[in-house]
């Protein structure tokens, strides 16, 4: 396939018909991009994901995270980036990965088939896999209720593309004061995750020490991925699921769901959140 030098849109508008009070009018709507976006290793396809075409050499970096193929940056040799456009399709995108000869052959290994989302269960071969391999979360992490809110409210305002579309999940990493370092938007929760993970790697980020919120629940998925990186809190404005919550329980996660002002939902390892200076009692 062809590269492509332009840089892809991630909003297309559209017509549409409203209906407001019993009238119609013809009208244009803002829609997120949804585009075919395949992950290759050493050039041969290893999973296609549908996603927003932006931010995708951190997208490929943070799934190579996610889904255990690379413990870090250093294992990740290079990674190229194209498209083409198919007939009835649109476009479509790549970004194809260059691992050490032994990793791309685990990886491989690993793989079957693609899959058609990046839900963090890519290249498990039985349920029996769930939770495996993953190192419990070390961190002396400690954050003020308040500032995970002051998190949330950065992370909307820099929701564009939801802002936009409607149509679109977002996460962000903060670090302990609440101050936004990263922010990553996709049509998928999954992908987002990965986007801002790969930004985070792209920077030498200490992923211990930073709280990551996301606009979804919390399902098993993103509980894995947040382990695998190492995140030592996650929350949420929404809920999490019962396997979400015991992923991060077993894996030292601090689990929080419906972050609003003055209130949350801490499903476990409540000691790194601080009220008013004051710790959580426990569990």
């Amino acid at each position: 396939m062809s590269k492509q030098s332009e840089q892809p849109s991630v909003v297309s508008r559209q017509p549409s018909l409203r209906v407001e009070e019993n009238r119609a009018r013809v009208d244009g709507d803002e829609l997120a991009v949804e585009a075919p976006c395949e992950i290759r290793l050493g050039g041969r396809s290893y999973v296609l994901l549908m996603a927003t075409p932006a931010d995708l050499r951190h997208l490929a970096l943070g799934f190579c995270l996610t889904e255990g193929l690379v413990a870090s940056t250093r294992e990740v040799l290079d990674i190229s980036l194209g498209g083409d456009e198919l007939p009835g399709v649109g476009p479509v995108y790549w970004a194809d990965v260059s691992l050490p000869p032994e990793l791309a052959r685990r990886a491989r290994a690993r793989r079957a088939a693609p899959a058609a989302t990046s839900c963090g269960l890519c290249g498990l071969e039985s349920f029996r896999d769930l939770g495996g391999g993953i190192v419990p979360v070390r961190s002396a992490l400690t954050v003020e209720l308040e500032n995970i809110q002051k998190l949330f409210k950065a992370m909307e305002e820099g929701q564009g593309i939801y802002r936009r579309t409607g149509a679109a999940h977002a996460v962000a990493l903060g670090n302990a004061q609440g101050e936004l370092l990263h922010l990553a938007e996709d049509v998928g929760r999954h992908n987002a995750m990965d986007k801002v993970l790969g930004m985070a790697m792209s920077e030498g980020r200490d992923l211990s020490e930073c709280v990551c919120a996301v606009s979804g629940r919390i399902s098993l998925e993103m509980a894995l991925k947040a382990a695998r990186a190492g995140l030592p809190m996650v929350s949420s404005v929404s809920a999490a699921t019962s396997l979400g919550r015991k992923i991060c329980e077993q894996s030292g996660v601090t689990l929080l769901g419906f972050v609003r002002q003055g209130r949350a939902t801490i499903y476990c390892h409540p000691q790194r959140v601080l009220n008013q200076g004051e710790p959580l009692p426990g569990l």
